[in-house]
């Protein structure tokens, strides 16, 4: 980040808290806090970069509207400089347990000891050169001194409190820190998307969001994409980890709490499960939720009907919602190629309905009025029937042959228009005839035999049973015997048909 056209710009704000900024000697106050540099804490720098903002968003009503986030570099010295509107006493920082956040049942802390750990992390771990808090009439620097002799058993070092009192009050609240590290400085600027405001992106265009509870933002993919967008979680305004310690990882959506009853209050805003997110956070949500808002949902996510890992975050906000909008009894009106899917129907069926232009979706929008993929499969089972020409009688008579050299029950064949139909059946058992589309008779000998005999077989069972699956078998070995001991008929046959296909054809 450039910082060199921020040289010399200040709020009206920090020109006050600058004006107010003389030293008084009369008026300092050094004072050792007790605190070693062995203390055995560590914080990375974002954790300081967001404690620190997320003072200012705690006392500024949960958001960091109003709260000015300024940088200034002079060479390669950078400044933070933090300036919000709420007034405080000194000592809130200079005692452990000092704090303003007591009973606040809507801010992380309260446990009096960030300013203190904050200021030993900055100095010591990150080589910060000035840690300094102002409000009111007084201006507190953390340092890292050498212990007066005698204070410890050994020579060490600790943090005191700098303090200059002013005569002058100036209003609100500020902190600065100085650093040589630019990349240290920019994670305090980054560290603003961390919480709510009113120009957080990840809360743009939410596509529900239901005042003292929450709401989420659905992430669309990309058309002809395959790559999941990832959102943030956020309790309360503040960004809190999910499943892992990393950003952008909540599947589909920007989620969002505005109730910290909805999860338990964690001092540290540690990760946050998949299943409190599953089970927690988003039936809260949806449970407040209007019908129209639940409608807007299930079209909006349109998206992941089909194409949605079930454990995605946007996935099971979209199954939340349907389940919701069926315990209304609610039916929505789908367009005829989306199907639920079911149990029964076979991959082979999934993949010829697939093909023929159908979506196959989740199986519960069948809740909510879509139709079921086996409905569909059965309504496909019902043709209607067309005149067959002479060479189709022909090629019909070539297969009943076959049939009845394998003392095969010699049954009818009705004939059917499977394109006409869009159907993604070619053949089809009845217990009175057999359907045959006009496509597989106009195809190859073998397919079409082979497609009749599958389906006189089926007088045995339907596709799943073991009874279909013997006799299919059993059809296969008497093929293959009369293939090998009578070449001449299959032979035969197969002319005769591929000439019956040139008479139709030229």
């Amino acid at each position: 980040m450039d910082f060199d056209f921020l040289k010399g710009k200040r709020t009206c704000l920090e020109e006050k808290v600058k004006e107010h900024s003389i030293q008084n000697s009369a008026g300092s106050k050094l004072e050792y806090l007790k605190i070693l540099d062995t203390y055995g804490v560590s914080w990375t720098m974002e954790k300081a970069a967001r404690d620190t903002i997320q003072n200012f968003f705690d006392a500024n009503n949960s958001t960091l509207d109003g709260i000015n986030v300024i940088l200034a570099n002079d060479g390669d010295n950078y400044t933070i400089r933090i300036h919000g509107g709420t007034e405080y006493d000194f000592r809130r920082l200079t005692h452990l347990g000092g704090t303003t956040k007591f009973n606040n049942e809507f801010t992380a802390g309260s446990f009096g000891e960030g300013a203190k750990i904050l200021a030993l992390v900055l100095l010591r771990d990150y080589g910060f050169s000035q840690v300094r808090f102002g409000s009111q009439n007084w201006e507190l620097d953390f340092l890292l001194k050498e212990l007066p002799e005698g204070e410890y058993v050994e020579q060490r070092k600790g943090l005191f409190a700098f303090l200059n009192q002013k005569e002058e009050k100036f209003p609100g609240n500020f902190v600065e820190f100085k650093t040589k590290n630019k990349g240290n400085a920019e994670i305090f600027a980054e560290a603003k998307e961390l919480f709510y405001s009113s120009k957080n992106q990840d809360f743009q265009s939410s596509s529900l969001d239901i005042p003292g509870v929450g709401g989420f933002k659905y992430l669309p993919r990309q058309e002809n994409s395959d790559f999941v967008p990832k959102g943030n979680f956020y309790h309360v305004g503040q960004r809190r980890h999910f499943e892992e310690e990393k950003w952008q990882n909540v599947e589909h959506v920007n989620l969002w709490t505005h109730s910290n009853n909805i999860l338990s209050r964690d001092r540290d805003r540690g990760i946050v499960s998949r299943g409190e997110i599953f089970y927690i956070v988003i039936p809260k949500i949806l449970n407040s939720a209007n019908d129209e808002d639940l409608i807007k949902i299930v079209y909006e996510m349109k998206p992941l009907w089909s194409n949605a890992e079930k454990y995605h975050v946007g996935a099971k906000i979209l199954e939340k919602t349907v389940e919701r909008l069926a315990s209304k009894k609610i039916k929505l009106d789908f367009d005829e190629k989306y199907l639920a899917s079911g149990l029964f129907p076979s991959h082979s069926v999934i993949l010829s309905l697939m093909s023929s232009g159908y979506i196959i979706c989740s199986a519960f929008f069948s809740e909510i009025g879509m139709k079921k993929m086996l409905d569909k499969t059965i309504e496909m089972q019902e043709h209607y029937k067309i005149d067959a020409t002479a060479e189709e009688k022909e090629r019909v008579r070539m297969l009943c042959m076959v049939a009845e050299s394998l003392n095969k029950e010699n049954k009818k064949v009705w004939i059917f228009d499977r394109i006409e139909e869009k159907n993604i059946f070619i053949g089809q058992y009845n217990q009175s005839f057999v359907w045959l589309s006009r496509e597989i008779l106009k195809s190859d000998f073998h397919k079409a035999l082979a497609t009749y005999l599958h389906e006189l077989d089926h007088k045995y069972g339907n596709d799943y049973s073991s009874e279909f699956s013997y006799a299919l078998t059993n059809t296969l070995e008497d093929v293959i015997q009369k293939s090998i001991y009578n070449p001449e008929l299959y032979c035969k046959l197969n002319s005769n048909w591929n000439e019956s296909l040139k008479r139709e054809f030229f």
